[in-house]
């Protein structure tokens, strides 16, 4: 049976009558109340049956395939793996579970702590990961940046204003080249640094927990570098900052 067709909404008597009555302003749990449910969650597993989803929003029960169907409109997924893993769900009869071991993982729950650092989190109502928004929406219920004035308030710690600030105004402008060649030593313009190294290749066995050994290959994956590339990149710059600065500088002056 198509997609389509096996998530088609199915207006019978019941499902009529509960729709009617959250319409008039009854809550949900007064509504499964009405209809002899022992708790709402039982009329939310007859309204699934139905091909009916809760919306919290709109607080109602809304067709299942509307709901998912939203999930097709988004295009800012951080990663092609978030972006195949709701995808997958979206699917008809998705299984969590299985889900979760066909896109690598271990478990659901390895799944969801990924997706939780990639800012999504789970909807029961949508029965998928959505995005965590980290807007506020306004009195139109219309989500909106920071205004000029929310800024200005922040910024105004104390009685002293921007007065209090000029000392380190002007340390920061007395350093202004010491700082800079720190910043563009360090990531220059958000660029992974590249570094081609004399020497022979030697095959060296590290051991690491498969939670940052997927961590490493998402990464390589996502900003096209090689593992190899993004070891010796964190291994010169943990020299630098731990005390061998100086021969870190000897071994990049070697190649040039």
């Amino acid at each position: 049976m198509a997609r389509v067709e096996a998530l088609q909404p199915i207006y019978d008597d019941k499902v009529k009558g509960i729709l009617k009555l959250l319409g008039e302003g009854f809550s949900r749990e007064e509504v499964a109340e009405q209809y002899r449910y022992s708790t709402y969650r039982s009329m939310d597993g007859y309204m699934s049956r139905k091909n009916f989803v809760w919306d919290k929003h709109k607080g109602t029960y809304v067709p299942a395939d509307a709901m998912k169907a939203s999930l097709e409109t988004m295009v800012n997924f951080p990663s092609d793996r978030v972006r195949r893993i709701v995808m997958e769900l979206n699917k008809e009869g998705a299984d969590l579970k299985q889900v979760a071991v066909k896109v690598g993982f271990e478990n659901h729950l390895e799944m969801a702590s990924y997706m939780k650092s990639k800012g999504f989190e789970w909807s029961q109502e949508a029965g998928n990961y959505l995005s965590v928004s980290p807007t506020v929406p306004n009195d139109e219920g219309v989500a909106v940046a920071s205004t000029d004035a929310s800024l200005e308030s922040s910024l105004s710690i104390g009685n002293g204003g921007m007065e209090q600030f000029l000392s380190l105004l002007e340390w920061l402008a007395s350093n202004k080249e010491g700082l800079q060649s720190l910043l563009v030593a360090s990531v220059a313009s958000g660029q992974i640094p590249r570094f081609t190294l004399q020497g022979l290749f030697v095959t060296k066995s590290v051991h690491m927990t498969n939670t940052l050994d997927q961590m490493v290959r998402d990464f390589s994956k996502e900003k096209n570098i090689n593992q190899r590339e993004i070891f010796e990149v964190a291994l010169i710059e943990f020299f630098q900052k731990y005390g061998y600065e100086r021969e870190v500088e000897t071994l990049l002056q070697q190649n040039v």
